[in-house]
């Protein structure tokens, strides 16, 4: 699974503009302007038979290579058996993929159907590049709503508007060793446990020897943004106001600063997680699965590789709950129709199949799909080690990204230098950095909306 997830975190880095975590300006959208129930093309792409239909030619933009490709290639050739009349080319480009694909956008020549990362699905709707798939979701080629879990198909909803669907997705969870709690008498984690609770745990996991660490209560993800909002949600902070056009009282809010306080804690006061300079000096190695660390907080890609390592007892539980409640985030990945695709509804029709039922048991060989039924079918609901994160999906909240596309530029590197500073290994005063922090981000807010 590690190749799967290593994808679906890179996104954000391939497209550069949108600095999304799992990792310009607007134009209006483009609507369709005929609905899909109501359009001639639709009625002959859609429904008529394959001897009947027309030929039609669809690209497929992705990112993904080596064994995600396959599976994409194999959808295609699924669906062609169907429809003999649609040709499929997938068009992989896994290095620079949001340059090329911008550049195709801006010649009006992007695929049919392209991929998208979570936090740039509100930049590429801005631009005008992504149709909104409502009507057709609604119409007489369209799909049941109530058949996806909702938090994820929410992803690619902005307003009251459609406009991706769901590829694959994670949201996060904690890993437990249960050799390592059974030996020092540890209770396993129970859903519902308070992020206390949790640091009480770490510190009775974590153990020196002559002056050095030999094992660490949980491997935490540094300055990943993305996974520490949860903890920041969760104790009632956050890092942008809901109408993304302010970080004064959010970025730098009791709740943001009592999180990241508890976050350097756990750090620098008790050790409970290796440093980044413990981590270099064990580069490499898996810190979980080597016993080096008794807990670990990520998604759901190791959980294949854990399965098949015979010497390795493990359990995921939820993540914590904080006073303000529980929290989780998501990273994710989806299609999205092009807004000057000149085969809408044949392309639509794909899309309804690449996402639906028939292309996820193929594409949920790897990943978590949001179709429950598919989900349940595969065992992914059933499964102890999956169970938990799905679990949580009801507890997902809004990502910085979304609200803004201006984020990465300015909260989010702003942010970005906190957590660094703080990773650096001498406690930082977190009110008076945030405080600092949030000023930087709006003037860079102001920069980044003029550009």
């Amino acid at each position: 699974m590690g190749n799967r997830g290593k994808a679906l975190f890179a996104l954000s880095t391939s497209l550069m503009l949108a600095l999304t975590a799992c990792g310009g300006n607007s134009n209006s959208s483009t609507s369709p302007s005929a609905s899909p129930a109501s359009s001639p093309k639709a009625s002959e792409s859609a429904s008529a038979s394959p001897s009947e239909a027309p030929p039609v030619e669809l690209r497929i933009g992705t990112w993904d290579g080596g064994d995600g490709l396959k599976q994409q290639q194999q959808i295609a050739d699924n669906y062609k058996k169907l429809h003999p009349n649609v040709k499929i080319s997938i068009e992989s480009v896994p290095d620079q993929y949001g340059t090329k694909l911008l550049t195709q956008i801006a010649a009006n020549q992007a695929p049919d159907i392209f991929q998208i990362g979570d936090g740039d699905v509100k930049m590429f709707m801005d631009k005008g590049a992504l149709e909104d798939l409502t009507p057709y979701i609604q119409g007489n080629d369209g799909i049941d709503l109530n058949d996806y879990y909702s938090t994820v198909l929410d992803v690619g909803k902005l307003g009251d508007k459609y406009y991706t669907m769901p590829k694959d997705y994670s949201d996060i969870g904690i890993y437990y060793n249960k050799k390592l709690f059974d030996e020092a008498n540890v209770p396993y984690p129970q859903a519902g446990w308070t992020w206390d609770e949790f640091y009480d745990t770490a510190k009775k996991l974590t153990k020196q020897s002559g002056g050095k660490y030999t094992q660490w209560g949980v491997n935490l993800p540094g300055g990943w943004l993305r996974a520490i909002l949860p903890l920041i949600n969760s104790y009632g902070g956050s890092v942008i106001s809901p109408d993304g056009n302010s970080f004064e009282g959010y970025l730098n809010s009791d709740g943001t600063v009592k999180a990241l306080e508890l976050y350097q804690d756990m750090y620098l006061k008790d050790h409970i997680a290796p440093s980044g300079t413990d981590t270099a000096a064990l580069q490499g190695v898996d810190l979980f699965s080597a016993g080096k660390v008794a807990m670990s907080m990520t998604g759901r890609w190791p959980v294949m590789d854990y399965e098949k390592n015979p010497d390795l007892s493990f359990g995921v539980a939820q993540l914590p709950v904080g006073p303000s409640g529980a929290a989780n985030t998501i990273c994710y990945a989806g299609y999205g129709l092009y807004s000057k695709s000149a085969n809408k509804e044949a392309a639509w029709n794909y899309l309804k199949y690449l996402t639906g039922p028939e292309g996820q048991e193929v594409m949920a060989e790897f990943a978590f799909t949001a179709v429950k039924s598919t989900s349940e079918k595969l065992g992914q609901a059933s499964n102890e080690h999956l169970k938990p994160f799905l679990d949580d999906l009801a507890n997902l909240k809004e990502f910085p990204e979304k609200t803004s596309t201006y984020f990465g530029a300015s909260g989010g590197k702003a942010m970005g230098a906190v957590l660094e500073k703080m990773m650096l290994g001498k406690p930082i005063d977190v009110k008076k950095e945030l405080d600092a922090a949030a000023k930087q981000a709006t003037k860079d807010l102001e920069t980044a909306k003029n550009e």
